[in-house]
Protein backbone atom coordinates (compact mmCIF):
# COMPACT_ATOMS: atom_id res chain seq x y z
CA UNK A 1 0.00 0.00 0.00
CA UNK A 2 1.16 3.52 -0.83
CA UNK A 3 -0.54 6.87 -0.35
CA UNK A 4 0.42 10.49 0.17
CA UNK A 5 -1.35 13.19 2.19
CA UNK A 6 -0.61 16.88 2.61
CA UNK A 7 -1.55 18.25 6.05
CA UNK A 8 0.74 21.27 6.09
CA UNK A 9 -1.39 23.78 7.98
CA UNK A 10 -2.31 24.83 11.52
CA UNK A 11 -5.88 24.27 12.67
CA UNK A 12 -7.25 25.98 15.78
CA UNK A 13 -10.78 24.82 16.64
CA UNK A 14 -13.07 25.81 19.47
CA UNK A 15 -15.84 28.04 20.71
CA UNK A 16 -14.63 31.60 21.20
CA UNK A 17 -11.28 31.03 19.51
CA UNK A 18 -11.79 34.06 17.24
CA UNK A 19 -10.60 36.17 20.17
CA UNK A 20 -7.23 34.42 19.94
CA UNK A 21 -6.72 35.90 16.47
CA UNK A 22 -4.22 38.66 17.45
CA UNK A 23 -1.84 36.27 19.19
CA UNK A 24 -2.19 33.62 16.47
CA UNK A 25 -1.24 36.02 13.67
CA UNK A 26 1.47 37.76 15.69
CA UNK A 27 4.66 37.37 13.73
CA UNK A 28 2.99 37.12 10.33
CA UNK A 29 3.42 40.85 9.67
CA UNK A 30 1.47 44.06 10.28
CA UNK A 31 -0.28 44.70 6.98
CA UNK A 32 -3.52 42.73 6.67
CA UNK A 33 -5.78 42.52 3.64
CA UNK A 34 -9.12 41.63 5.22
CA UNK A 35 -11.86 40.07 3.10
CA UNK A 36 -15.37 39.52 4.45
CA UNK A 37 -18.88 39.11 3.14
CA UNK A 38 -21.11 42.17 2.84
CA UNK A 39 -23.18 41.08 5.85
CA UNK A 40 -20.20 41.21 8.23
CA UNK A 41 -20.75 44.91 8.83
CA UNK A 42 -24.46 44.68 9.70
CA UNK A 43 -23.89 41.60 11.87
CA UNK A 44 -21.33 43.47 13.97
CA UNK A 45 -18.63 41.00 12.96
CA UNK A 46 -16.58 43.60 11.09
CA UNK A 47 -16.40 45.96 14.06
CA UNK A 48 -15.30 43.07 16.29
CA UNK A 49 -12.60 42.11 13.80
CA UNK A 50 -11.32 45.68 13.64
CA UNK A 51 -11.11 45.74 17.46
CA UNK A 52 -9.04 42.55 17.34
CA UNK A 53 -6.81 44.06 14.66
CA UNK A 54 -6.09 47.41 16.33
CA UNK A 55 -2.33 46.71 16.28
CA UNK A 56 -2.38 45.99 12.56
CA UNK A 57 -2.72 48.06 9.40
CA UNK A 58 -5.90 46.83 7.71
CA UNK A 59 -7.33 47.26 4.22
CA UNK A 60 -10.83 45.82 3.94
CA UNK A 61 -12.73 44.48 0.91
CA UNK A 62 -16.24 43.02 0.89
CA UNK A 63 -17.57 43.33 -2.67
CA UNK A 64 -17.81 39.58 -3.15
CA UNK A 65 -20.66 37.73 -4.86
CA UNK A 66 -22.10 34.44 -3.57
CA UNK A 67 -20.28 32.91 -6.54
CA UNK A 68 -17.13 35.08 -6.63
CA UNK A 69 -16.21 36.46 -10.04
CA UNK A 70 -12.87 37.01 -11.74
CA UNK A 71 -13.77 40.70 -12.12
CA UNK A 72 -14.08 41.00 -8.35
CA UNK A 73 -10.62 39.50 -7.92
CA UNK A 74 -9.35 42.13 -10.38
CA UNK A 75 -11.05 44.87 -8.34
CA UNK A 76 -9.39 43.72 -5.13
CA UNK A 77 -5.93 43.48 -6.71
CA UNK A 78 -6.41 46.92 -8.28
CA UNK A 79 -7.41 48.33 -4.89
CA UNK A 80 -4.22 46.98 -3.32
CA UNK A 81 -2.15 48.52 -6.10
CA UNK A 82 -3.96 51.87 -6.08
CA UNK A 83 -3.60 52.17 -2.30
CA UNK A 84 0.05 51.15 -2.46
CA UNK A 85 -0.79 48.58 0.22
CA UNK A 86 1.66 45.71 0.53
CA UNK A 87 -0.13 43.01 2.54
CA UNK A 88 1.89 40.59 4.61
CA UNK A 89 -1.02 38.17 4.53
CA UNK A 90 -4.69 37.85 3.63
CA UNK A 91 -7.29 37.32 6.35
CA UNK A 92 -10.53 35.80 5.04
CA UNK A 93 -13.53 35.78 7.36
CA UNK A 94 -16.74 34.45 5.86
CA UNK A 95 -18.36 31.60 4.00
CA UNK A 96 -16.80 29.53 1.27
CA UNK A 97 -17.21 32.29 -1.31
CA UNK A 98 -15.15 34.71 0.77
CA UNK A 99 -12.47 32.12 1.43
CA UNK A 100 -12.24 31.07 -2.23
CA UNK A 101 -12.09 34.73 -3.28
CA UNK A 102 -9.28 35.46 -0.81
CA UNK A 103 -7.24 32.54 -2.15
CA UNK A 104 -7.59 33.86 -5.70
CA UNK A 105 -6.51 37.36 -4.63
CA UNK A 106 -3.55 35.94 -2.69
CA UNK A 107 -2.42 34.04 -5.78
CA UNK A 108 -3.03 36.80 -8.32
CA UNK A 109 -1.39 39.59 -6.30
CA UNK A 110 1.69 37.68 -5.21
CA UNK A 111 2.20 36.21 -8.69
CA UNK A 112 1.83 39.59 -10.37
CA UNK A 113 -0.58 38.20 -12.91
CA UNK A 114 -4.27 38.11 -13.74
CA UNK A 115 -6.32 35.48 -11.94
CA UNK A 116 -7.17 33.88 -15.29
CA UNK A 117 -3.52 32.88 -15.61
CA UNK A 118 -3.55 30.83 -12.42
CA UNK A 119 -6.64 28.75 -13.20
CA UNK A 120 -5.88 25.05 -13.39
CA UNK A 121 -3.67 22.66 -11.46
CA UNK A 122 -0.39 23.90 -9.94
CA UNK A 123 -0.34 27.12 -11.99
CA UNK A 124 0.30 29.47 -9.04
CA UNK A 125 3.86 30.88 -9.04
CA UNK A 126 3.43 32.46 -5.59
CA UNK A 127 0.73 33.33 -3.08
CA UNK A 128 0.40 35.55 -0.05
CA UNK A 129 0.00 33.64 3.22
CA UNK A 130 -3.65 33.09 4.14
CA UNK A 131 -5.56 32.96 7.41
CA UNK A 132 -9.07 31.51 7.00
CA UNK A 133 -11.91 31.97 9.47
CA UNK A 134 -15.09 30.22 8.26
CA UNK A 135 -18.50 31.53 9.29
CA UNK A 136 -20.49 28.66 7.74
CA UNK A 137 -20.27 24.88 8.05
CA UNK A 138 -20.10 23.56 4.52
CA UNK A 139 -17.16 24.18 2.24
CA UNK A 140 -14.18 23.22 4.40
CA UNK A 141 -12.31 25.78 2.29
CA UNK A 142 -10.29 26.78 5.35
CA UNK A 143 -8.14 23.65 4.86
CA UNK A 144 -8.19 23.09 1.09
CA UNK A 145 -6.03 23.94 -1.92
CA UNK A 146 -9.04 24.84 -4.05
CA UNK A 147 -10.57 28.14 -5.11
CA UNK A 148 -13.61 28.26 -7.40
CA UNK A 149 -14.08 31.47 -9.39
CA UNK A 150 -16.69 32.29 -12.02
CA UNK A 151 -15.23 33.49 -15.32
CA UNK A 152 -17.17 33.98 -18.55
CA UNK A 153 -20.19 32.24 -17.03
CA UNK A 154 -18.23 29.11 -16.14
CA UNK A 155 -16.82 27.85 -12.87
CA UNK A 156 -13.03 27.82 -13.03
CA UNK A 157 -10.81 26.27 -10.40
CA UNK A 158 -7.43 27.02 -8.93
CA UNK A 159 -5.86 23.92 -7.42
CA UNK A 160 -2.50 24.51 -5.79
CA UNK A 161 -0.92 23.76 -2.42
CA UNK A 162 0.36 27.35 -2.29
CA UNK A 163 -3.17 28.63 -1.53
CA UNK A 164 -3.87 26.30 1.40
CA UNK A 165 -4.37 28.63 4.37
CA UNK A 166 -1.45 28.62 6.79
CA UNK A 167 -3.91 28.98 9.65
CA UNK A 168 -7.50 27.76 9.85
CA UNK A 169 -9.19 29.41 12.82
CA UNK A 170 -12.48 27.53 13.22
CA UNK A 171 -14.87 29.03 15.77
CA UNK A 172 -18.30 27.33 15.68
CA UNK A 173 -19.87 30.33 17.43
CA UNK A 174 -19.55 32.24 14.15
CA UNK A 175 -22.02 29.82 12.55
CA UNK A 176 -24.75 30.33 15.14
CA UNK A 177 -26.23 33.34 13.32
CA UNK A 178 -26.49 31.60 9.93
CA UNK A 179 -29.93 31.88 8.30
CA UNK A 180 -31.62 28.49 8.53
CA UNK A 181 -31.85 27.99 4.76
CA UNK A 182 -28.14 28.69 4.37
CA UNK A 183 -27.36 26.30 7.23
CA UNK A 184 -29.34 23.56 5.48
CA UNK A 185 -27.55 24.15 2.18
CA UNK A 186 -24.09 24.23 3.74
CA UNK A 187 -24.78 21.02 5.66
CA UNK A 188 -25.51 19.30 2.36
CA UNK A 189 -22.32 20.82 0.95
CA UNK A 190 -20.33 19.19 3.75
CA UNK A 191 -22.17 15.94 3.04
CA UNK A 192 -21.17 16.12 -0.63
CA UNK A 193 -17.52 16.64 0.29
CA UNK A 194 -17.42 13.76 2.74
CA UNK A 195 -19.21 11.41 0.36
CA UNK A 196 -17.36 12.31 -2.84
CA UNK A 197 -14.01 12.00 -1.08
CA UNK A 198 -15.17 8.63 0.29
CA UNK A 199 -16.04 7.41 -3.22
CA UNK A 200 -12.97 9.03 -4.79
CA UNK A 201 -10.51 7.06 -6.88
CA UNK A 202 -7.84 8.82 -4.79
CA UNK A 203 -9.31 7.78 -1.44
CA UNK A 204 -6.88 6.22 1.02
CA UNK A 205 -7.10 5.03 4.65
CA UNK A 206 -6.47 8.51 6.06
CA UNK A 207 -9.17 10.06 3.87
CA UNK A 208 -11.54 7.26 4.88
CA UNK A 209 -10.86 8.11 8.52
CA UNK A 210 -11.59 11.81 7.90
CA UNK A 211 -14.80 10.99 5.99
CA UNK A 212 -16.12 8.44 8.47
CA UNK A 213 -15.43 10.73 11.42
CA UNK A 214 -17.13 13.58 9.58
CA UNK A 215 -20.18 11.41 8.93
CA UNK A 216 -20.35 10.53 12.62
CA UNK A 217 -20.88 14.22 13.43
CA UNK A 218 -23.18 14.96 10.48
CA UNK A 219 -25.42 11.90 10.14
CA UNK A 220 -27.50 12.39 13.34
CA UNK A 221 -28.64 15.80 12.11
CA UNK A 222 -29.64 14.93 8.53
CA UNK A 223 -33.13 13.75 9.50
CA UNK A 224 -33.93 17.12 11.06
CA UNK A 225 -32.84 19.30 8.12
CA UNK A 226 -35.64 21.71 7.29
CA UNK A 227 -37.74 20.50 10.20
CA UNK A 228 -36.16 21.72 13.42
CA UNK A 229 -34.08 24.91 13.80
CA UNK A 230 -30.45 24.16 14.56
CA UNK A 231 -29.23 24.67 18.10
CA UNK A 232 -25.71 25.53 19.17
CA UNK A 233 -24.63 21.91 19.70
CA UNK A 234 -25.82 21.05 16.20
CA UNK A 235 -23.81 23.93 14.72
CA UNK A 236 -20.75 22.80 16.70
CA UNK A 237 -20.94 19.27 15.33
CA UNK A 238 -21.72 20.35 11.77
CA UNK A 239 -18.70 22.69 11.87
CA UNK A 240 -16.54 19.71 12.77
CA UNK A 241 -18.12 17.66 9.99
CA UNK A 242 -17.38 20.42 7.51
CA UNK A 243 -13.75 20.61 8.65
CA UNK A 244 -13.33 16.86 8.17
CA UNK A 245 -14.95 17.19 4.74
CA UNK A 246 -12.40 19.83 3.76
CA UNK A 247 -9.51 17.66 4.93
CA UNK A 248 -10.97 14.75 2.97
CA UNK A 249 -11.38 16.53 -0.38
CA UNK A 250 -8.04 18.29 0.00
CA UNK A 251 -6.40 14.89 -0.27
CA UNK A 252 -8.85 12.89 -2.40
CA UNK A 253 -10.69 15.55 -4.42
CA UNK A 254 -14.38 15.52 -5.20
CA UNK A 255 -15.88 14.15 -8.42
CA UNK A 256 -18.81 13.93 -10.81
CA UNK A 257 -21.33 15.62 -8.49
CA UNK A 258 -19.22 18.77 -8.26
CA UNK A 259 -18.39 18.73 -11.97
CA UNK A 260 -22.08 18.45 -12.88
CA UNK A 261 -23.11 21.05 -10.32
CA UNK A 262 -20.94 23.86 -11.68
CA UNK A 263 -23.04 24.57 -14.83
CA UNK A 264 -26.26 24.61 -12.77
CA UNK A 265 -24.76 27.19 -10.45
CA UNK A 266 -23.21 29.29 -13.23
CA UNK A 267 -26.32 29.51 -15.39
CA UNK A 268 -29.15 29.53 -12.87
CA UNK A 269 -27.50 30.92 -9.72
CA UNK A 270 -28.62 27.70 -8.04
CA UNK A 271 -26.57 27.52 -4.82
CA UNK A 272 -23.62 25.18 -5.31
CA UNK A 273 -24.60 22.95 -2.41
CA UNK A 274 -28.23 22.72 -3.58
CA UNK A 275 -27.07 21.72 -7.06
CA UNK A 276 -24.94 19.03 -5.43
CA UNK A 277 -27.87 17.84 -3.34
CA UNK A 278 -30.12 17.12 -6.31
CA UNK A 279 -27.31 15.42 -8.24
CA UNK A 280 -26.03 13.15 -5.48
CA UNK A 281 -28.74 10.43 -5.60
CA UNK A 282 -28.22 9.57 -9.27
CA UNK A 283 -24.45 9.95 -9.24
CA UNK A 284 -24.05 7.80 -6.14
CA UNK A 285 -26.17 5.04 -7.68
CA UNK A 286 -23.88 5.33 -10.70
CA UNK A 287 -20.82 5.06 -8.41
CA UNK A 288 -22.29 2.01 -6.67
CA UNK A 289 -21.62 -0.05 -9.79
CA UNK A 290 -17.89 0.14 -9.05
CA UNK A 291 -17.89 0.93 -5.30
CA UNK A 292 -20.76 -1.15 -3.86
CA UNK A 293 -19.01 -1.52 -0.51
CA UNK A 294 -18.71 2.26 -0.08
CA UNK A 295 -22.35 2.76 -1.08
CA UNK A 296 -23.45 0.21 1.49
CA UNK A 297 -21.17 1.61 4.19
CA UNK A 298 -22.53 5.13 3.69
CA UNK A 299 -26.09 3.82 3.91
CA UNK A 300 -25.18 2.08 7.17
CA UNK A 301 -23.54 5.21 8.62
CA UNK A 302 -26.75 7.11 7.91
CA UNK A 303 -28.87 4.30 9.33
CA UNK A 304 -30.86 3.82 6.12
CA UNK A 305 -31.42 0.94 3.72
CA UNK A 306 -30.55 2.79 0.50
CA UNK A 307 -28.38 5.90 0.16
CA UNK A 308 -29.91 7.32 -3.04
CA UNK A 309 -33.51 6.87 -1.90
CA UNK A 310 -32.65 8.55 1.39
CA UNK A 311 -31.03 11.54 -0.33
CA UNK A 312 -34.08 11.94 -2.57
CA UNK A 313 -36.25 12.08 0.54
CA UNK A 314 -33.94 14.72 2.06
CA UNK A 315 -34.32 16.87 -1.07
CA UNK A 316 -38.10 16.67 -0.73
CA UNK A 317 -37.90 17.34 2.99
CA UNK A 318 -35.82 20.48 2.39
CA UNK A 319 -38.19 21.79 -0.29
CA UNK A 320 -35.81 21.63 -3.24
CA UNK A 321 -38.12 19.87 -5.69
CA UNK A 322 -40.12 22.95 -6.75
CA UNK A 323 -36.94 24.91 -7.40
CA UNK A 324 -35.59 22.10 -9.56
CA UNK A 325 -38.80 22.06 -11.55
CA UNK A 326 -38.15 25.71 -12.39
CA UNK A 327 -34.64 24.91 -13.58
CA UNK A 328 -35.79 21.87 -15.57
CA UNK A 329 -38.35 23.96 -17.47
CA UNK A 330 -35.49 26.02 -18.94
CA UNK A 331 -33.30 23.12 -20.03
CA UNK A 332 -33.25 21.41 -23.42
CA UNK A 333 -31.18 18.64 -24.99
CA UNK A 334 -28.58 20.99 -26.47
CA UNK A 335 -27.98 22.64 -23.08
CA UNK A 336 -27.57 19.24 -21.41
CA UNK A 337 -25.06 18.23 -24.08
CA UNK A 338 -23.10 21.46 -23.59
CA UNK A 339 -23.01 20.88 -19.83
CA UNK A 340 -21.98 17.26 -20.30
CA UNK A 341 -19.03 18.37 -22.44
CA UNK A 342 -17.91 20.68 -19.64
CA UNK A 343 -18.16 17.80 -17.18
CA UNK A 344 -16.16 15.22 -19.12
CA UNK A 345 -13.52 17.86 -19.90
CA UNK A 346 -13.09 18.79 -16.24
CA UNK A 347 -9.85 16.88 -15.90
CA UNK A 348 -9.27 17.74 -12.24
CA UNK A 349 -12.59 16.30 -11.09
CA UNK A 350 -12.63 13.40 -13.55
CA UNK A 351 -9.21 12.39 -12.23
CA UNK A 352 -10.70 11.73 -8.79
CA UNK A 353 -13.99 10.24 -10.02
CA UNK A 354 -14.21 6.55 -9.11
CA UNK A 355 -16.29 5.95 -12.25
CA UNK A 356 -15.74 8.25 -15.20
CA UNK A 357 -18.98 8.73 -17.17
CA UNK A 358 -19.24 9.11 -20.92
CA UNK A 359 -20.86 12.17 -22.48
CA UNK A 360 -24.10 10.23 -22.92
CA UNK A 361 -24.06 8.99 -19.34
CA UNK A 362 -23.65 12.54 -18.00
CA UNK A 363 -26.67 13.66 -20.04
CA UNK A 364 -28.71 10.80 -18.56
CA UNK A 365 -27.56 11.70 -15.03
CA UNK A 366 -28.69 15.28 -15.59
CA UNK A 367 -32.06 14.08 -16.86
CA UNK A 368 -32.52 11.86 -13.82
CA UNK A 369 -31.75 14.71 -11.44
CA UNK A 370 -33.74 17.44 -13.19
CA UNK A 371 -36.71 15.65 -14.70
CA UNK A 372 -37.27 12.47 -12.70
CA UNK A 373 -36.97 14.47 -9.47
CA UNK A 374 -39.39 17.02 -10.87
Amino acid sequence: MFFQCDLNHQIVFGNGTLDQLPELIHGMGRNVFLTTGRSAKQRGLLSHLMELLTDFQVLHFDQISPNPKAEEVHQAVNLLEQEGFEPDFVLAVGGGSVLDFAKAVAASFASGTSVENVFGINNVPAALPLVAVPTTHGTGSEVTKYSIITHENQKKSISDAKIVPKLALVDPVLTYSMPEDVAIDTTLDAFSHLSEAYFSALCNPLVEAFAEKGFSYLAPHMKNLGRIPMGEKVHDELTLASLFGGLAINNAGSGVVHAMGYPLTSEFELPHRRANAVLMPGVFKFNAEVKPEKYQKMSEMLGVSDLADYLCSINEQCGFVEQIKGVASQVDESKLLNWAEQVVNNHRLMNSACRKPSLEQVVELYKEALFMTA
